[in-house]
């Protein structure tokens, strides 16, 4: 790769969603994206992953579980990771095609809830801070569903329709006998973008089901 298409690279990481979302395959652009649930006038689709179900906010558009979104670290390997994942407000910057201002997904991992939440939070805070180039700032917030750590960002680099801030819920709960972490990253600030109130509803609606 010549030093002229690793620029190039690297700025289409940094216009491609408002917070830095990316494909690990090109084989996958252009396919047809799955999209989970029924959706209405009032209400998104419903995304399920790993025992976890939760209600979107409408516009969202739910990826193909063999679509991976990921966070790449300052030295261009994976930081944090998500398939199957659901873009909120996609097609939000005209200008870069695939944008959206977020995602919300559901991550699977070992150990204890406490051990499996706090990797989640390192991972996606170092690749959030990667991202933004700013390191989070990190809120623990009370859940009775278990744990939640929020992680807060000034956004440090410039980009087409790029947030002031954004922000990610990571929320650890047991599902069918093993942590899972449900991830919601947000845009802060575009009018466009999730408000507070519509992010909290959304996290309300995540609930452990039985897997068959």
């Amino acid at each position: 790769m010549t030093s002229g298409t690793l620029r190039l690279l690297v700025w289409v990481l940094v216009a491609l969603t408002a917070v830095l979302l990316v494909l690990t395959s090109v084989t996958l652009v252009g396919q047809a994206r799955d999209r989970a649930g029924a959706t209405s006038a009032g209400a998104g689709p419903v995304l399920e992953r790993h025992g976890v179900r939760l209600r979107l906010p409408a516009p969202a558009e739910v990826l193909s579980t063999r679509e991976r979104l990921f966070y790449a670290d300052p030295d261009g390997g994976t930081a944090a990771a998500v398939r199957g994942a659901a873009l909120l407000v996609p097609g939000a910057c005209p200008e870069v095609p695939g944008s959206s201002r977020g995602f919300v997904g559901v991550v699977r991992s070992g150990g204890t809830s406490v051990t499996a939440h706090d990797l989640q939070v390192a991972a996606w805070s170092a690749g959030l801070g990667a991202a933004v180039g700013e390191r989070p700032q990190e809120v623990e917030v009370a859940d009775v569903r278990g744990f939640r750590t929020d992680l807060v960002a000034q956004v440090r680099v410039d980009g087409p329709c790029q947030p002031a801030r954004v922000r990610a819920s990571l929320l650890t709960l047991l599902a069918d006998g093993r942590p899972t972490t449900v991830v919601l990253v947000r845009d802060v600030g575009p009018a466009d973008a999730l408000d507070d109130a519509t992010a909290e509803l959304l996290l309300a609606t995540v609930e452990a089901v039985e897997v068959g």
